[in-house]
């Protein structure tokens, strides 16, 4: 019986240097583009470009027929975008598991790195550009990677956004956009210069090609001419392009334009299963074979271009090889996509997701259309036309601007001459366009803040301010679940990366407890560990800075924040020097003042004394020469800068008792403001006690309202009670008499018994 052949798992490209893999890249290439253009996603997100960049009219103006846009649709997309990004967002990073002291730090640096990497490269622009295109085309895609040409060739996580013309997953059905790391094949693909491939792989530069045909279904080219609808160019522009073209080729010593187009590289991520067999020896000393898997997280990277060439073909670049397999095991991308694909609406069928475009299309063509009457309308009224009848006698051009004189052949044929009387308009284009705008808001669900204004009144009050952005939070609900997923997605593939490849110290700097910056060396090696980071759902949103001032300057008059806290919130400026001045008080300005005019510590410190002294009690001290007087301790101090009072103890130890007064006098001085301090605290707590007791009586008074109350109703229905059962048993016992057997009174009846 012959041996069973070997099973290998089924891989969806061939294996490593298999000829093949390049053709078989292409195919599935081939059937991502196809599909979406199949779906007519491609043209439908050229038509979202176009209504964006303001050319709603498919065909060219007839003549003297205005065609005029109201770009809703822009004002819309912007506003939706500037709602979505008006904040940095807030990270809270969780430990996945029992952690120890040092690691609890770690995890606090992990947040902190997360915090200084978001602000430090600008990533609320990369989220704006991802805003902008999930409210433009329906899906917003990121990729995360680390790029070792950032930090002067050091290397750092970079976050891009990626254009839905250039991205797509195999098998092409996905449903959901949650589901994109399961999918077998994810590609990433763009036009690249030709001559930037030949340079950067040499051994492949003879096989590296312009590829026009693929690179127009991705409509790059009609996009970047989209304010060039005519397509037409100067004839000057083209003549100079073509003088500089050969010029640059005759001085290359190359007739060659291939180097000058562009052709298409893709960068797809291939889940593979396959397996390799690895020898080792167990504790008895026997070698034995053991399976692993080929690819970390079974994810294998290749690139190629030009109809199939690879140029590479690697194992999962996003987890450091050379750091212990069971570390990077924890890391979010060890079996993960660095690809992130959220829906500005969802659609439960397609992955793609909608825009808002495809519902608002429509009430700004009509919006555009009303604009169009109307303005040719207008354009037509206000040209007027004269009627001058034939038997005027007045020659047409008679008829000027200036100032002339007319002679119409009689009076009769001059009533003749008169304005020729337009039709009055039979639509209302006023209350049309209002209508349309009104719908267009009412389906984009957005709104205008001026809808917040009451009449008569120029100032909107902060709660309505603080109303209405919540109501649109609430209107844009599915949105932000959607980028707080993007961002969260963001943080935790930035967290794998650091952890894979910041191997060596970087610094990165952080808001400390007192809310002063600080820096802090870390090691992205060391905090590896099983942490997750999460976003706090709307905190990108915006937040009423009214609403924050008011609130403020509420809870500083009730003494519940202190100023240096009243002062963050209203963003005042040079905060921290106001505050500084505030705690010195006008004896520390003072002593600032007289700093800068170069008086020694010496006679600072003398009149700090001065000044935060009893009066009472210092005069006392001076009438005893306790406390010396300016002129004694002035020599003193002379006496001791020039050095004059070394050889002279007794002088030396006066001046240390003059020093030890002096700090005496200061200590008193600080302790008589920090008992003041707590008086003025006791009192703010008594307050604070007599009004909760003052609560509480008023609460207690109103619980025994209620208990009595309670009592009373229980005493009456009690008695009413009581009578019902006495009634009762009344009618019980006159029962019972009257129908006692044998001798009966009242029914004189014998109680003698027959023998």
């Amino acid at each position: 019986m012959a041996d069973k052949a070997e099973t290998k798992p089924y891989s969806l490209v061939p294996p490593e240097g298999d000829p093949k893999v390049g053709t078989v890249c292409m195919a599935i290439l081939a059937k991502i583009i196809g599909n979406k253009v199949r779906l007519g996603l491609h043209d439908r997100w050229y038509r979202n470009y176009q209504l964006r960049r303001n050319q709603h009219w498919k065909a060219q103006s007839p003549q003297g027929v205005p065609l005029a846009t109201a770009n809703l649709l822009f004002t819309h997309i912007q506003r939706t975008v500037n709602i979505m990004t008006d904040n940095n967002p807030t990270f809270n990073i969780a430990a996945g598991g029992q952690l120890d002291e040092n690691m609890k730090s770690g995890v606090m640096d992990l947040q902190r790195a997360t915090e200084h990497w978001w602000n430090e490269t600008e990533q609320q622009d990369v989220l704006e550009s991802s805003c902008l295109n999930g409210e433009q085309y329906g899906p917003a895609i990121e990729k995360v990677t680390f790029s070792e040409e950032l930090e002067y060739g050091l290397g750092d996580v970079e976050a891009m956004t990626i254009d839905p013309f250039h991205f797509g997953w195999y098998p092409v059905n996905m449903a959901e956009s949650r589901n994109l790391h399961k999918q077998d094949a994810v590609a990433h693909f763009y036009a690249e210069s030709v001559r930037k491939l030949r340079e950067k792989y040499p051994d492949k530069a003879d096989k590296i090609k312009p590829d026009k045909e693929m690179l127009k279904e991705l409509y790059d080219t009609d996009r970047q001419e989209i304010n060039n609808p005519s397509g037409k160019q100067g004839s000057t522009l083209v003549s100079i392009a073509t003088a500089v073209k050969e010029l640059f080729n005759f001085m290359s010593g190359s007739g060659s334009e291939e180097d000058d187009e562009d052709t298409l590289l893709c960068e797809m991520y291939v889940r593979d299963k396959s397996m390799v067999e690895t020898k080792d020896v167990n504790e008895s000393g026997e070698v034995i074979k053991i399976s692993a898997p080929k690819y970390t997280g079974q994810i294998r990277c290749i690139t190629f271009c030009s109809g199939g060439v690879v140029l590479e073909d690697r194992d999962n670049p996003n987890i450091n090889p050379y750091i212990d397999p069971e570390l990077t095991r924890q890391t979010y991308l060890y079996d993960k996509y660095p690809f992130t694909i959220v829906n500005s609406v969802k659609d439960t069928s397609s992955a793609w997701g909608l825009s808002d475009f495809e519902q608002l299309e429509q009430l700004n063509m009509e919006i555009d259309k009303a604009l169009s009457q109307f303005i040719l309308e207008k354009d037509r009224s206000a040209r007027k036309k004269l009627i001058n009848p034939l038997d005027t006698g007045v020659p047409n051009d008679h008829f000027t601007n200036y100032v002339s004189i007319i002679n119409p052949t009689s009076n009769m044929t001059s009533q003749g001459i008169r304005w020729l009387e337009t039709p009055a308009s039979s639509i209302d284009y006023e209350k049309t366009v209002a209508m349309f705008k009104e719908l267009f808001f009412l389906v984009s669900g957005t709104f205008d803040l001026d809808s917040a204004q009451s009449k008569g009144k120029d100032v909107i009050s902060y709660k309505a301010i603080a109303a209405l952005i919540e109501r649109a939070a609430t209107m844009h609900r599915g949105k932000i679940r959607a980028y707080s997923r993007l961002i969260r997605e963001r943080g935790r593939m930035f967290l794998s990366h650091v952890m894979n490849f910041y191997t060596e110290d970087r610094w990165i700097t952080y808001r400390d407890a007192d809310g002063k910056t600080s820096a802090k060396m870390i090691n992205g090696s060391s905090l590896i560990m099983p942490a997750k980071l999460t976003v706090v759902s709307g905190s990108t949103m915006p937040i009423s800075r009214v609403q924050q001032r008011e609130e403020a300057i509420a809870l500083a008059k009730m003494k519940f924040i202190d100023q240096a806290e009243l002062l963050e919130r209203l963003d005042y400026s040079n905060r921290d020097e106001v505050i500084k001045r505030t705690q010195a008080g006008p004896m520390g300005a003072l002593l600032n003042k007289l700093t800068s005019v170069g008086v020694p510590q010496p006679f600072l410190a003398y009149v700090k004394a001065i000044a935060e002294a009893d009066p009472k009690k210092l005069a006392a001290e001076v009438k005893k020469g306790n406390f010396p007087s300016f002129t004694q301790y002035s020599q003193q101090v002379m006496a001791e800068m020039q050095g004059q009072d070394q050889a002279d103890p007794a002088k030396d130890a006066e001046f240390k008792k003059v020093e030890a007064e002096i700090q005496k006098a200061m200590a008193e001085a600080e302790k008589i403001i920090a008992e003041r301090e707590l008086i003025t605290e006791k009192i703010m707590t008594e307050r604070v006690t007599q009004e909760v007791k003052m609560a509480g009586m008023k609460f207690d008074e109103e619980h025994l309202s209620m208990e009595r109350a309670k009592v009373v109703n229980d005493i009456e229905r009690e008695a009413a009670g009581q009578h019902e059962r006495g009634v009762k048993m009344g009618l019980d016992m006159v029962s019972a008499q009257n129908n006692k057997p044998g001798f009966n009174v009242r029914g004189i009846k014998s109680d003698n018994e027959e023998v």
